[in-house]
C-alpha cells in the first residue's frame, strides 16, 4: 500500500506542475497567438448614463473585437475603483489598470497640465481637437509618461465647463462674488473661481450632490452632461453658458502594466482608445444641444445662453498673470494662435 500512495504521490504531483507551467505563462502573450486571456480593469467617476460609461463600454468592446476576444476590459463606473484622484493615484501605483480622468487630476505627477485649466485657453472644440490631437498633445503626452509615470493612451474629453447655483442669477461675472462654489481639487480652477469673487469649495464629485442639497455649497462649475447625469439641476436653479473652462480627459494606464504587454495587444489598446476617444467626444458635442434644452424644461433651470464673454475673460486676466511663467509662456501662446 505504502508504494502505491508513493507512485500516486508522483503521478499527482506530476500533474500539478505541469499545470502550474501552464499558469505561468505571461499575460503579456500575443493577443491573437496564445490561449491566455488579458483581463483589464477601467475606472471612472460618471454613472452608467454619461458619455464616459459609453465611451468606456465601447472601449472595451473595441478591445474584444481588435483581439479576438483574447483581452478583456471589465468598467467599473460611478467611482467605483475610488474618484478621480485616487484613480490616479492607483493607475500611476499599478493597483488600477486604466482610468478615465481629467488632466486635473494628475497635475500632482505632471503640473504641466494645469495649463488646460486656464481660463478660456480655448475657442472652440475646432480648436482643441487641432491643440489636442497635434503637436501639443503628443508633446505633453510624452512628457507625462517621462515626469509623471503615467501612460496617455488617448485624450477624451468632458467638454467646457459652466458656472450655476441655488441663489441668484448668473448674468455677470459680478454675480459670482460672495457664493460658495464647489470645484475639483485642482490649483487653476480653483483659482479662478475665486479671482471671480467666489468663495471655492474643492471636494469630489461624488460628494457634491449631497453638499448642494445641504446647502454646504451654493454652486458648482462643470460640463452639461455631467450637470444633466448627475441631475445638478434638482438642486440648482440658475446657470450661465460661460465655457470658462474646457476640461480634456486622459485615459491612462499604467506604464509597467503597459510594457509587460505583447506589442500587440499594445496597439489593440491604443488604437481601441483612440477610436472609443472620437465616439465618446462626439456623444458630448452631438448632445449639448439636447442637454441645454433638457436642463431647461425637464430640470427647469434658468440659463443665462449669451453672456458677454469679453468680460468673463478680462475677469479672470489676474489668473494668467499668476501662472504663465510656470506653465512657460511660449507654449500658452503657441496653444492661443494655433489656428
Amino acid at each position: 500500500m505504502k508504494k502505491k500512495f508513493n507512485v500516486f504521490s508522483l503521478l499527482i504531483a506530476a500533474v500539478l506542475m505541469i499545470g502550474l507551467a501552464g499558469c505561468g505563462k505571461s499575460t503579456g502573450g500575443s493577443a491573437s497567438g496564445d490561449s491566455d486571456k488579458i483581463t483589464l480593469k477601467l475606472g471612472h467617476n460618471q454613472p452608467t448614463s454619461s458619455p464616459f460609461h459609453a465611451g468606456a463600454e465601447k472601449f472595451a468592446e473595441l478591445v474584444s473585437e481588435k483581439s479576438d476576444g483574447k483581452v478583456k476590459v471589465e468598467v467599473y463606473h460611478d467611482s467605483q475603483l475610488g474618484d478621480e484622484g485616487e484613480l490616479a493615484a492607483g493607475t500611476k501605483m499599478g493597483t488600477v489598470d486604466i482610468s478615465l480622468v481629467a488632466t486635473g487630476s494628475v497635475t500632482q505627477y505632471y503640473p504641466r497640465y494645469s495649463m488646460f485649466d486656464l481660463p478660456f485657453l480655448f475657442r472652440d472644440y475646432d480648436h482643441v481637437d487641432k491643440v489636442l490631437q497635434g503637436e501639443v498633445g503628443e508633446q505633453l503626452a510624452s512628457e507625462a509618461e517621462e515626469q509623471g509615470g503615467f501612460k496617455v493612451m488617448s485624450y477624451w474629453e468632458s467638454g467646457f465647463r459652466h458656472y450655476l447655483n441655488s441663489k441668484r442669477p448668473l448674468e455677470s461675472p459680478e454675480d459670482l462674488k460672495g457664493l460658495k462654489i464647489r470645484t475639483p481639487e485642482w490649483p487653476v480652477l480653483t483659482s479662478a473661481t475665486e479671482t471671480l469673487g467666489a468663495s471655492a469649495v474643492p471636494m469630489p464629485f461624488s460628494e457634491l450632490y449631497m453638499a448642494a442639497q445641504h446647502g454646504v455649497v451654493d454652486g458648482q462649475e462643470g460640463p452639461l452632461f455631467a450637470i444633466k447625469s448627475s441631475k445638478m439641476y434638482e438642486v440648482q436653479d440658475y446657470m450661465v453658458l460661460d465655457g470658462h473652462t474646457y476640461t480634456a480627459m486622459l485615459l491612462i494606464m499604467n506604464p509597467k502594466k503597459f510594457d509587460s504587454l505583447s506589442k500587440d495587444v499594445q496597439e489593440v489598446l491604443i488604437e481601441a482608445s483612440k477610436e472609443a476617444g472620437d465616439y465618446e467626444r462626439e456623444l458630448i458635442r452631438d448632445n449639448e444641444k439636447k442637454d441645454i434644452q433638457y436642463l431647461k424644461e425637464e430640470g427647469n433651470l434658468t440659463i443665462e445662453e449669451n453672456p458677454d464673454k469679453e468680460a468673463w475673460r478680462k475677469a479672470v486676466q489676474p489668473v494668467y498673470d499668476k501662472y504663465s511663467d510656470e506653465f512657460g509662456k511660449d507654449l500658452i501662446q503657441q496653444i492661443m494662435d494655433t489656428k
